[in-house]
């Protein structure tokens, strides 16, 4: 009984930090991944967590991990994906408040009109207004038959796909064809979801509409970032693959071509790195380790204290609440 108060006491005193993972800020009708916050939800937060919590840098988070020390309740905030929507909303709220945060960038889309694949599949599939009733394609030589009855969008299918994300039951037939789909691509390399995607736009007789806020951020931006004291880049390799699904080859390419295209922006060296969709494995770390990467970052829930490993650190995936919401749940994990 002793020990297991003494484990307790020594379990509540160590010092605690926490990452919070922001992807989108901005309003948006559907959101199934959870990735957008609201403009004024977002100031909400950072309003709150400059009041409550030390917010620190990236930077200094590597410097205590080196030293085997964590500032205790600090936060840090950090941003994957580099939407444009970030440098529009996010980056004057950070600015008002001076509070740091860190951009991981996916390199590849910088400066091409190119959506991210999950949004443009989530327009094909949630936004058509008629759709034909029967899908088969192949995808990474197997063949697929996804034989659903579609529905025709109405302002009530609308509606059910406005209130869904993907961990409740699809709502619709709309909705269970794209996380089929989105199941089948997220493993492929970027080459093979493209072209899969080419071929759902000929099938669905799309047209897409590239709205600048769904775009990424461009080059001057980056670099407008880069040149702000508050702000720091980090990799998110150049394509956005999950990587665990692929060679070390591959993996170590993709994570080094990001880092040399960020660190040529930011006129330094670029070693943090945010898997991307949290996905890694033991030869994702070693390719880290070989191109100079000392901080790595997961999309798993966990707090971060000197113990814990510089390449596999939590983080907090942040959602559309208001900023009592995420201060308990800060609170409750510090």
């Amino acid at each position: 009984m002793m020990l297991n108060r003494i484990k307790k006491y020594f379990s509540q005193s160590e010092p605690k930090a926490i990452v919070l993972m922001y992807h989108r800020i901005c309003n948006i009708k559907t959101d199934p991944w959870q990735m957008a916050v609201s403009p004024n939800n977002f100031e909400e937060h950072i309003k709150m967590i400059t009041k409550n919590f030390k917010v620190l840098s990236l930077t200094d988070l590597e410097r205590q991990l080196g030293q085997g020390k964590i500032e205790d309740n600090s936060v840090y905030v950090t941003f994957d994906d580099a939407y444009y929507d970030n440098f529009l909303y996010a980056k004057p709220i950070l600015e008002k408040y001076n509070c740091p945060a860190t951009f991981f960038v996916p390199s590849h889309f910088i400066d091409k009109q190119e959506l991210f694949w999950w949004d443009e599949l989530e327009s094909i599939i949630l936004y058509s207004r008629i759709l034909p009733g029967k899908l088969t394609m192949n995808i990474n030589d197997t063949i697929h038959h996804f034989e659903f009855e579609i529905e025709k969008l109405t302002d009530g299918i609308q509606k059910k796909h406005e209130s869904w994300n993907y961990q409740l039951e699809p709502p619709t037939n709309r909705c269970k064809l794209y996380l089929n789909i989105s199941e089948l691509l997220k493993p492929l390399p970027y080459e093979k979801i493209v072209t899969a995607l080419n071929y759902i736009k000929k099938w669905s007789d799309f047209t897409s509409n590239k709205s600048v806020e769904n775009l990424l951020m461009s080059s001057k931006h980056l670099e407008d970032l880069s040149n702000n004291k508050l702000f720091s880049l980090g990799i998110h390799t150049k394509t956005h693959p999950a990587l665990a699904n692929h060679s070390f080859e591959f993996q170590l390419d993709e994570i080094y071509g990001s880092k040399q295209y960020l660190s040529n922006i930011n006129h330094s060296d670029i070693n943090t790195i945010a898997y991307p969709h949290g996905d890694y494995n033991n030869e994702t770390l070693i390719a880290a380790r070989q191109n100079g990467v000392t901080l790595g970052f997961t999309t798993e829930e966990h707090i971060i204290t000197r113990s814990s490993s510089p390449l596999t650190l939590g983080r907090l995936w942040v959602v559309n609440s208001d900023e009592l919401v995420l201060k308990n749940k800060i609170i409750k994990m510090l």
